[in-house]
């Protein structure tokens, strides 16, 4: 299994033409994301109190099962 954090995971997805490439520059650009974290709640939790605009939390729901199935394969 790879030891990687959600943030290291969407670093590789900024540049594709998606809702989750938007998501991935929106977490890189906010500072104050919990880049070390794995944690689902946490990084849930983060972003209902620091919405990104035209943003949901189910194209975050989509990019956190991507970055589960990819920590297994």
């Amino acid at each position: 299994m790879k030891e990687y954090s959600f943030y290291q995971f969407m670093k590789n997805r900024v540049n594709e033409k998606s809702d989750i490439g938007k998501f991935a520059e929106e977490i890189i650009a906010d500072s104050l994301f919990p880049k070390y974290s794995k944690d689902y709640n946490e990084i849930s939790d983060y972003l209902e109190k620091n919405p990104y605009d035209g943003l949901s939390l189910e194209i975050f729901d989509d990019a956190f099962e991507s970055y589960k199935n990819w920590l297994i394969h």
